[in-house]
C-alpha cells in the first residue's frame, strides 16, 4: 500500500501533525506501507507572523529517511498558500492508494481534497482537533465560510475521519454523521524514553543547579495551553512547598511570553518560573529526567503527545479535564 500524507507544516516545532505523519509512516514502513509526505515549507505555526522556510535541521527526527516534498509557500501566508503544493498533488495523487489529510481550515487540505477527488483516490481526514467546541468558537465566521465553501463537502466525501481519542471522537459527532470513524492514538518509541539522561544533567545547564521540586511544562507556548491557570496554580502550590521552579519548555510563535512573565511577577514568583524554549531531542530527556511532576493546563488538547511521553518516563502528571486523553488517564 501506498500513502500520501498532507501537513500544513513539518517543522518539529509546530507539534502535532507533523511528529504524527513522520513518526507514524517510518513505523508502518515495517508492515510493508510506502508512504511519502508533502507539505508546505514554512517553519512557524500558521498563526505567526514569521515567515521563514523551514531547514533539513528543524523536521522531525525520521524525516530523512522518508519520501519528504516542501514547496514554497506564498501569500497569503497565514492559510499556507502553496501553488507548488497543488500542482505536485495533480501529478502524483494517482499513485498512491490513499490520501491523508492532516488538519483543517487551510490551502493544503483545500487543495488534497480536491486533487484526490479529482483523481478517484480515497483519502482520509484528521481534525487534530480543529474541531474541538472550544477551537470551533474562534474565527467563527471565517470557520464557517470556509465549511460552506469546500470542508464540509470534504468530510461529506470522505472515505473515513481519523481520531486520536474516543473523546475526540464524542466531541466531532455531529460531524458529516455517516461517514465512518477510525479512532487510532498517536503512538510514542516508548523504550526511547527508558534511559534518561542524569537527574542533575538538565539541573545544572538550565536552572543553576536548583534541589528543590521542579513543575515541567513541555510543549508550544500558546493560548490554548492555559499557561495563566498553570502560572497561577504554581504560586498557589509554592506557598505550601517552599522553593520550587516551574520550567516551561517551548517555541513562543504567539509572542505570550511577555505576558506570561508579567502574570508570573504579579503572583510573586517572576524568579521561580523558568522559560527555556525549545527544547528536543536529548535536551528534551534530560528535562523531563529533571522534573518531579510534569503538567497540562490547556483549555483544550486534542490528543497530548506530550503526555503520554512523561508518563512513559514515570512522571506524575498532572492534566486538566480539557485535555482528551483525560478520561483514558481516569479509567486507568
Amino acid at each position: 500500500m501506498k500513502v500520501l500524507h498532507v501537513v500544513p507544516g513539518l517543522a518539529s516545532r509546530t507539534g502535532g501533525p507533523a511528529v504524527s505523519a513522520v513518526e507514524s509512516s517510518v513505523a508502518v514502513r515495517e508492515c510493508g506501507v510506502e508512504a511519502a509526505i508533502l507539505a508546505p515549507d514554512a517553519a512557524d505555526a500558521p498563526w505567526s507572523k514569521s515567515r521563514r522556510r523551514v531547514t533539513a535541521a528543524e523536521l522531525p527526527a525520521g524525516a530523512e529517511s522518508l519520501d519528504v516534498r516542501l514547496f514554497p509557500t506564498r501569500t497569503p501566508w497565514r492559510l499556507r498558500f502553496s501553488p507548488g503544493l497543488y500542482r505536485a498533488l495533480g501529478r502524483h495523487c494517482r499513485a498512491f492508494d490513499v490520501v491523508h489529510i492532516h488538519s483543517l481550515f487551510l490551502f493544503p487540505q483545500w487543495a488534497a481534497y480536491h486533487q484526490a477527488a479529482q483523481a478517484g483516490v480515497p483519502y482520509i481526514v484528521s481534525p487534530r482537533g480543529a474541531l474541538d467546541p472550544y477551537l470551533r468558537r474562534r474565527g467563527r465566521l471565517r470557520k464557517a465560510a470556509t465549511d460552506r465553501l469546500w470542508q464540509n463537502a470534504m468530510f461529506e466525501r470522505a472515505a473515513a475521519l481519523h481520531l486520536t481519542s474516543d473523546e475526540e471522537a464524542r466531541l466531532v459527532a455531529d460531524i458529516a454523521p455517516s461517514v465512518p470513524r477510525a479512532v487510532v492514538p498517536n503512538g510514542i518509541h516508548w523504550e526511547r524514553f527508558q534511559q534518561l539522561p542524569a537527574r542533575a544533567d538538565f539541573r545544572a545547564r538550565r536552572l543553576g543547579g536548583f534541589a528543590g521540586p521542579v513543575v515541567l511544562n513541555l510543549g508550544r507556548i500558546s493560548y490554548k495551553k492555559g499557561l495563566e491557570v498553570l502560572i497561577r496554580a504554581f504560586a498557589l502550590v509554592r506557598q505550601r512547598v517552599g522553593d520550587a521552579r516551574l520550567v516551561i519548555a517551548g517555541p513562543d510563535d504567539e509572542g505570550l511570553q511577555p505576558r506570561l512573565v508579567e502574570v508570573a511577577r504579579n503572583e510573586g514568583v517572576g524568579a521561580e518560573v523558568i522559560f527555556v524554549g525549545m527544547v528536543s531531542g536529548r535536551e528534551k530527556l534530560a528535562a523531563l529526567a529533571a522534573a518531579d511532576v510534569w503538567a497540562l493546563s490547556s483549555y483544550t488538547e486534542n490528543f497530548g503527545i506530550a503526555v503520554v511521553e512523561a508518563l512513559a518516563c514515570g512522571l506524575p502528571s498532572v492534566i486538566s479535564p480539557a485535555v482528551n486523553l483525560a478520561p483514558e488517564i481516569e479509567r486507568e
